[in-house]
């Protein structure tokens, strides 16, 4: 599996910078596993056990993975945790090309996260429909403005 025709290290460190500049930190591949992981559990911010944060990696590589018809979406358990199944095995990859197709789908999914997010923020904004509940003053008319001068 070849990625050269995508441009992925641009996006990448288009997502990296977006990542610096909201956050202040570089994060690692792991890092953005984790938050995606956080994200598809649902369950807001919390204090993860080491194995529920190892649980939260696989949720995110699952979700990515589903992306391109490895996994699907299966349910959620009954502590609400979600659950995913394999559909297609995954091809022989280096270590590289597997770092490289997470970090594709890693640049997909969050460009998706990031648009959602510009849209519930363009919408908070546009308060055109929204009818004003002080009505402003009449201006003056021209002829109160061209009082005499004497």
């Amino acid at each position: 599996m070849e990625f050269e025709d995508l441009d992925l290290n641009k996006d990448w460190k288009r997502l990296m910078y977006f990542f610096i500049r909201t956050t202040g930190k570089k994060p690692t591949t792991n890092t953005l596993l984790f938050l995606i992981g956080v994200n598809e559990l649902g369950k807001g911010k919390k204090t993860f056990s080491k194995e529920e944060k190892q649980d939260l990696m696989h949720i995110a590589t699952c979700k990515l993975l589903s992306l391109s018809g490895y996994y699907e979406w299966e349910g959620l358990d009954s502590d609400g945790w979600p659950h995913y199944k394999i559909v297609k095995s995954l091809p022989k990859l280096t270590l590289e090309e597997q770092e490289d197709l997470l970090k594709l789908h890693m640049i997909e999914y969050f460009e998706e996260q990031i648009q959602e997010e510009r849209a519930r923020e363009n919408n908070a904004r546009d308060v055109s429909h929204l009818k004003p509940v002080i009505k402003p003053k009449p201006s003056p008319s021209a002829e109160e403005d061209n009082t005499t001068n004497e």
